[in-house]
């Protein structure tokens, strides 16, 4: 290896890089063996059924203040919104939360919610797609004079 330092060629700058690299480049489970397990965050999401919201809850260490953000992804051609962010606490080891979805409107859209405890660093993720904010009503079926 060239040391732009020294201008010339180094054998030790090279044992050094190739011990980063090893160490870099090792499997993510070797390196995930000497750290410690961060607490477990658990997340069920779903709609809120006649609403524009999205239920979160689940499980967490008690004590814990966990921020809760929601995401939206439209389409591949533009970026991920954050639509919004939150602070819950537990209770008991347990939390839950309503966030709202506006302004993701648009049917199919992908929301992603991302529970995160930023005391460790634990996270846990769900998605789901926007949809009406109501189950499907009388009203809403096509009459049968106008079916083909």
């Amino acid at each position: 290896m060239y040391d732009a330092a020294t201008m010339h060629i180094s054998s030790r700058s090279t044992a050094a890089l190739l011990a980063v690299t090893a160490a870099l480049c090792a499997p993510a489970a070797a390196r995930a063996a000497d750290a410690p397990a961060a607490p477990l965050i658990t997340l069920t999401a779903a709609r809120a059924v006649g609403t524009e919201a999205v239920t979160v809850s689940g499980t967490a260490p008690t004590g814990s203040t966990l921020d809760v953000s929601l995401y939206v992804r439209y389409s591949r051609d533009i970026p991920t919104v954050l639509v919004s962010r939150s602070a819950v606490a537990t209770k008991d080891g347990r939390y839950q939360a309503t966030l709202r979805t506006a302004p993701a409107y648009f049917r199919d859209a992908i929301l992603t919610v991302v529970v995160r405890d930023p005391a460790t660093g634990s996270d846990a993720r769900a998605t789901l797609n926007v949809a009406a904010p109501n189950v499907p009503a009388p009203p809403d079926e096509t009459p049968a004079s106008v079916q083909h």
